[in-house]
C-alpha cells in the first residue's frame, strides 16, 4: 500500500521531459505516467497548498484534473503518441481555468489560463470592460498568448511597446491582445501566461514550483473573476451549491433481512450472518459503503449476492445470467478525475460521451422507486478521492448535483439521450467499494471515511466454508489445508475463500494425473508460498519454521537449522517440492536477513 508522504517537486530535469520523446503510444503513456506524472503531482499539490494560504475561501471550490486520454487521433485507425501532458485547476459552471502544461512538440512548459467555452469569452470581456485598470499589470505581464483570429493562430512571446500577434498587425498598448482577441469572431479559445523552455536551465531546478506557483496563482484571481460573473448570470447554477447535510435516503422497499439472509447463505455464500446483517444496514443508513480486506474474503461476491437477494433471484449469476439492478466497475489505476467515471464532453461534436457507470445513473434516475447498486472493484487502485469528487461532493449537498463539465444546461449523448446538466445523483443508487490492503493500492483519506460506512472483511470461517462448500473435498488434503491457513494467519498473510476453492479444485481436477498428495505439494508452493516475504522477524521466521515441519513430516528438533536440513529427509517427506522452497527460503532468511519467494 502507498502510504508515503506526498513527493517534493524536484523540477522538470530531462530525464522527466524525455518522457514525452518516448516513441509508440502505449511506451510514452507508460513513460509519462511513471516519470512526468509525478511530477506534475508533486508541483500540484504544492500549488495547492500555497493557494489554500493565499485564497482561503475561493480555493477549495477548485478541482485539479490531470490529461487521461493516452493517444492523439489523427484518424481513422491512426493514433499517434501524446504530444504533451497536463493538469488543470477548475471549478464549475467550468470553461474556463488555470492550465499546467508540458508540451513535447513545441518543448515547452506552460503556465495560462485557458478559455474553451464561448460563454466565458462574454464573461470575460465584461471583467475586463469594468475592471480594466485592475487588470492592465497582469495583461502586460503575460508572455505567452494564443487564440484563432482570421484562420490564424495568434501567440505572443515576449512583452514590448508594440507586439505583433501575426504578420502586418501591430498592436500598441492602448489595445492590448485582450482587446484583439474579445474583438475577434469565431472561436472562444484562449491561452495565455507564461511560457519557459526546455532548455532554460530554471525549469530543472526545485525551486522553479516557486516560479511555476506565482504564475498560477498570479492568474487566479483573473479566473475566479470570470466564475463570479459566470455565477452571477447564473444564481441558480450548480456553482451555488455549498455543503450541507442531505436528509435520510429513501427507504424503498426490501424484502425481510431473514429472506436476504437466506438467499445468500442458499448461493454457497460462507459469510457470518452478523456481517451481511451489517452490510445490509449500512446500505440503508448511507449511500455509500466501503469493504475493505484480504482478497478472496468474498468481498465483490457479497456486493452482487446482496443485489440478486433482494430481487429474489438466487440463481443469477450462478448461470452466467444478469441483474439488471446491479453493474460491476473495474476500477483503473490511471484513473485521475471524474471523467474517467462519468464520461467527457467533446467540444468538436457538442455531445457528451458517457460511461457504463453513467449509462447506470440515467437508468436509476429513471426508476426512482427501485434500488440499484454499484460496485466499485478495487476502488482504490486510483485515488477515489479524484475520480469520485463529485459523487462525494454530491452525497452531501441538498441538492445531490453532479456538474458533467459541459458548457450548457443540456447535453446530448452519443446515442441521442438529452442529460440535464448538473444531473441529479439519484437517491436510489448504492455504491460499494472494494478494497484491497497491498503495495499496489492507495490509503484511503479521511473526506472518503468520513462519508462512508466501513466493514471489514478479514475473517475466514473453514467450517462455514467446509459446509456450504458443494464440491468435493479430499479427505487427507483438508486437515492439511486448515493447519496452514493456521500458520499462514498467525504470519500476518491469510488467504481467503476464494484460494481455498481453488485449491480444492486443482486437487479434484488432478484425480487420475497426479495423486493428491502431489498436487496439494503443487498447489502450496504455487498458491501459499509466494504469499511469505520480508525482513527477518520473529513472526515470519516461526511461520517457516512451522511450514518446514509440517511439510517435512519433522519437529524442528530432528534438523535444527535450514541449512542442515538432509536432501534424503526433502525427498522423503510427505511434500518434498513445497518443503525444499521453504527450505531455502529460510536458510536465506538465516542468512541474508530478508527472504521471498524468488530468491
Amino acid at each position: 500500500m502507498n502510504t508515503d508522504a506526498p513527493a517534493q517537486f524536484s523540477g522538470f530535469t530531462p530525464e522527466v521531459l524525455a518522457a514525452l520523446t518516448v516513441a509508440g503510444v502505449n511506451e510514452r503513456w507508460s513513460a509519462v505516467q511513471e516519470r512526468l506524472h509525478p511530477t506534475l503531482v508533486a508541483l500540484a499539490e504544492a500549488l495547492r497548498a500555497a493557494g489554500m494560504r493565499q485564497f482561503p475561501r475561493a480555493w477549495p471550490l477548485y478541482e485539479v484534473s490531470f490529461r487521461s486520454l493516452r493517444f492523439v487521433n489523427r484518424g481513422p485507425n491512426d493514433r499517434a503518441p501524446i504530444d504533451d501532458y497536463h493538469f488543470a485547476l477548475d471549478r464549475p459552471p467550468r470553461g474556463c481555468g488555470i492550465l499546467v502544461a508540458v508540451s513535447g512538440a513545441e518543448q515547452l512548459i506552460i503556465v495560462g489560463l485557458q478559455i474553451t467555452a464561448r460563454q466565458r469569452k462574454d464573461d470575460l470581456r465584461r471583467v475586463w470592460e469594468e475592471g480594466r485598470a485592475i487588470w492592465q499589470p497582469l495583461i502586460e505581464r503575460v508572455d505567452e498568448v494564443r487564440f484563432v483570429d482570421r484562420k490564424e493562430t495568434r501567440r505572443r512571446e515576449e512583452p514590448t511597446d508594440t507586439v505583433s500577434l501575426s504578420p502586418g498587425l501591430p498592436v500598441s498598448l492602448s489595445e492590448t491582445w485582450m482587446d484583439r482577441y474579445l474583438s475577434t469572431r469565431g472561436s472562444a479559445y484562449l491561452l495565455a501566461g507564461f511560457a519557459y523552455r526546455w532548455d532554460d536551465e530554471r525549469v530543472a531546478r526545485p525551486d522553479f514550483a516557486e516560479q511555476a506557483i506565482a504564475d498560477a496563482l498570479a492568474l487566479f484571481p483573473l479566473n475566479e473573476a470570470i466564475m463570479e460573473q459566470a455565477e452571477e448570470l447564473d444564481p441558480y447554477g450548480a456553482v451555488l451549491l455549498r455543503e450541507k447535510r442531505a436528509g435520510t435516503y429513501a427507504a424503498l422497499a426490501l424484502p425481510p433481512i431473514e429472506t436476504i439472509v437466506e438467499r445468500i447463505h442458499a448461493r454457497g455464500f460462507a459469510l457470518a450472518d452478523a456481517l451481511i446483517r451489517a452490510y445490509h444496514i449500512a446500505l440503508q443508513t448511507k449511500p455509500l459503503v466501503v469493504l475493505p480486506g484480504i482478497s478472496g474474503t468474498g468481498k465483490t461476491r457479497l456486493t452482487r449476492l446482496y443485489a440478486d437477494a433482494v430481487y429474489g433471484d438466487s440463481s443469477a449469476g450462478a448461470a452466467g445470467q444478469e441483474n439488471d439492478h446491479y453493474l460491476l466497475v473495474a476500477v483503473q489505476p490511471d484513473w485521475h478525475n471524474a471523467r474517467d467515471l462519468l464520461g467527457y464532453y467533446n467540444a468538436l461534436t457538442s455531445k457528451f460521451h458517457p460511461t457504463p457507470f453513467m449509462r447506470f445513473l440515467m437508468r436509476a434516475a429513471a426508476d426512482p422507486a427501485t434500488l440499484y447498486f454499484v460496485c466499485l472493484d478495487e476502488m482504490n487502485l486510483a485515488r477515489p478521492e479524484y475520480y469520485l469528487a463529485p459523487i462525494l461532493s454530491a452525497l452531501e449537498t441538498e441538492d445531490h448535483l453532479l456538474d458533467l463539465g459541459v458548457p450548457a444546461a443540456t447535453v446530448e449523448t452519443v446515442t441521442g439521450e438529452m442529460l440535464a446538466n448538473p444531473f441529479r445523483l439519484p437517491l436510489n443508487m448504492r455504491i460499494t467499494g472494494t478494497v484491497n490492503v497491498d503495495e499496489s493500492t492507495h490509503t484511503l483519506s479521511d473526506k472518503l471515511l468520513d462519508r462512508a460506512n466501513v466493514i471489514e472483511l478479514t475473517d475466514v470461517d473453514l467450517a462455514a466454508f467446509r459446509h456450504s462448500y458443494r464440491e468435493p473435498v479430499d479427505e487427507a488434503a483438508w486437515p492439511i489445508i486448515t493447519q496452514i491457513h493456521a500458520i499462514m494467519t498467525r504470519a500476518g498473510q491469510p488467504f481467503g475463500y476464494r484460494t481455498l476453492a481453488e485449491m480444492l479444485r486443482y486437487i479434484e481436477r488432478a484425480r487420475g494425473v497426479l495423486a493428491p498428495a502431489q498436487a496439494l505439494d503443487q498447489q502450496i508452493k504455487q498458491k501459499i508460498l509466494p504469499k511469505l516475504r520480508g525482513d527477518d522477524t520473529p513472526r515470519l521466521r516461526r511461520a517457516l519454521m512451522a511450514l518446514l515441519e509440517l511439510l517435512l513430516g519433522q519437529p524442528q528438533s530432528t534438523w535444527g537449522k535450514a541449512a542442515a536440513v538432509e536432501p534424503e529427509a526433502v525427498v522423503a517427506a510427505p511434500f518434498p517440492d513445497s518443503a525444499e522452497k521453504v527450505r531455502r527460503m529460510l536458510e536465506r532468511l538465516e542468512t541474508e536477513g530478508f527472504t521471498d519467494f524468488y530468491g
